[in-house]
C-alpha cells in the first residue's frame, strides 16, 4: 500500500471563522489511509486546536503576531517544511497565502494549493468593508505576483467565488476548481433538554418565536435590515424575539441601534457561543440576509437543523438556498419583504416544516463532509500527480 499524501495546512489563526471550520472539517474527516494532516498557524492556534489534536494531528504554532508578517512568517515556516517534508501545501486565508508561496518559491516541485473562501476582489466586497482602494489594489497585486511566481492551484468555496477570481484576479479555468465548504453533522447534535434549556435561559416567554442569526457583527451581514425587518413585523408577531450570536467590532454601535429603534427588548445579543447546535435546534427561524459571502456555513448548518431560512436573494445565496422550495429569498435591501417572510413563516408552521424538511435534505445531499471529503482526496492526487482538474 502508497504512503497516505502528506499535507501540511498553513493558516494565520485557528479561531472560530469559517475557514478554520472547514480545515477542521477537512482534517478530521479525510481518510488516514489517503492522507495526513499537519497544521500550522502563524499564531493563536487554541480554539479548534482539542479537534485537531484528538484527531490525532500534530500542529506547530510559529507565534508570529505582526500584522501582514510575510517575510518573518515564510521564514518560519520554510523551516517547518523542512523538518515535516509535506507532499503538498495547503494554504487558508491571505497572510498564510502570501507566507506559503514565498517560504516555497525555490521548491518548485512541491505543489501549493489555496483554500479562497470569500469574492475577496468584488466591488461590493471592499464597497461595504470600507476598504481603502489603493490597499486593496496592493493587496491584490501582492497576491497576484506570488501566486505567478509560485505557481498555485485554487479551491473556490462555491461557483461564484471561483468565478469572481476568475474575473478580479484572473486565475485561468485549469488552475481553478470548486469544492463546496461542508458541515459535519456530528458536531450538530444537541443532547435532549438542551434547546429547552436555552429558551429557559433566555428568560422569554414559553411561546416565544425565535429568530436566529449566526455570524459575525460586521456590515456584510447586514444587521440594519434585520432590525428593520423585525420592527415592521412585530405587530404580526408580538411574541418574536431575534437572537444574534456572535461578536464583532460593530456590537456596541448595533445595540445602541436597537435602543433607538424601540426593539432593544426583542434583540438578544448572545456573544460568542459554542452551543450553535442548541441554539439551532431552540429557533423557529433562521435568518441571514447578508451582503456578500463565500459560501456560508452558519446558512448550511441551520439547513442540517431541518430550520427554514431567510435569505438574500444575491448570486451566492441563490446558489445554496432554492427559493420556495428549501428556503425564502429576499430582497437584501427591502425591509418590507424581509418582514412579509418573517410573518409568511410565523404564520404557518406547515410551511416551516416543509421548507426546513427541504433544507435538511438539500443539505445532506450537497454540504455534508461525506459529498466532499472524496473530491479533497482526488484533487490532493491530481495536484500531486502534476495533473489540473
Amino acid at each position: 500500500m502508497s504512503k497516505p499524501i502528506k499535507i501540511l495546512h498553513f493558516i494565520p489563526t485557528l479561531s472560530s471563522g469559517g475557514a478554520e471550520r472547514q480545515l477542521v472539517n477537512l482534517v478530521t474527516s479525510t481518510s488516514r489511509e489517503v492522507v495526513d494532516h499537519v497544521v500550522c498557524t502563524i499564531r493563536e492556534p487554541e480554539f479548534f486546536a482539542p479537534a485537531i489534536r484528538d484527531a490525532g494531528y500534530e500542529i506547530v504554532d510559529l507565534g508570529i503576531a505582526e500584522k501582514r508578517p510575510f517575510v518573518k512568517a515564510a521564514t518560519a515556516f520554510r523551516s517547518v517544511v523542512a523538518r515535516h517534508k509535506p507532499d503538498i501545501i495547503h494554504s487558508w486565508l491571505y497572510d498564510a497565502n502570501v507566507s506559503a508561496r514565498l517560504a516555497t518559491l525555490f521548491s518548485r516541485r512541491l505543489p501549493v494549493i489555496t483554500s479562497l473562501q470569500l469574492p475577496d476582489y468584488e466591488p461590493e466586497a471592499a464597497r461595504i468593508g470600507n476598504w481603502h482602494p489603493v490597499k486593496v489594489y496592493g493587496l491584490r497585486q501582492i497576491d497576484k505576483v506570488t501566486a505567478t511566481l509560485k505557481p498555485t492551484h485554487f479551491v473556490a468555496c462555491s461557483a461564484f467565488v471561483k468565478k469572481s477570481y476568475q474575473l478580479y484576479f484572473g486565475i485561468p479555468e485549469e488552475r481553478a476548481t470548486v469544492i463546496y465548504n461542508s458541515v459535519n453533522p456530528a458536531t450538530l447534535k444537541s443532547k435532549p433538554g438542551n434547546a429547552e434549556a436555552v429558551r429557559q435561559s433566555l428568560g422569554l416567554p414559553e411561546n416565544a418565536f425565535l429568530i436566529l442569526n449566526v455570524g459575525r457583527l460586521d456590515p456584510q451581514k447586514n444587521h440594519p435590515l434585520m432590525f428593520e425587518g423585525v420592527k415592521r413585523a412585530s405587530a404580526a408577531m408580538p411574541n418574536a424575539y431575534l437572537l444574534l450570536a456572535g461578536v464583532g467590532p460593530l456590537e456596541a454601535k448595533l445595540k445602541r441601534d436597537t435602543a433607538n429603534m424601540g426593539i432593544g427588548e426583542r434583540v438578544h445579543f448572545l456573544g460568542r457561543r459554542e452551543d450553535v447546535a442548541d441554539l439551532l435546534e431552540a429557533a423557529d427561524v433562521f435568518l441571514f440576509p447578508s451582503l456578500f459571502e463565500g459560501l456560508p456555513v452558519a446558512l448550511i448548518e441551520a439547513m442540517f437543523k431541518g430550520l427554514p431560512v431567510i435569505t438574500s436573494r444575491n448570486e451566492i445565496l441563490s446558489e445554496v438556498v432554492d427559493d420556495g422550495r428549501t428556503g425564502l429569498l429576499v430582497d437584501p435591501n427591502s425591509a418590507d419583504e424581509l418582514a412579509e417572510a418573517l410573518v409568511k413563516l410565523h404564520s404557518q408552521p406547515d410551511l416551516r416544516e416543509s421548507l426546513g424538511m427541504a433544507a435538511r435534505n438539500e443539505a445532506i445531499f450537497r454540504f455534508s463532509v461525506a459529498a466532499t471529503t472524496a473530491k479533497w482526496e482526488s484533487l490532493y492526487k491530481a495536484v500531486l500527480d502534476g495533473q489540473s482538474t
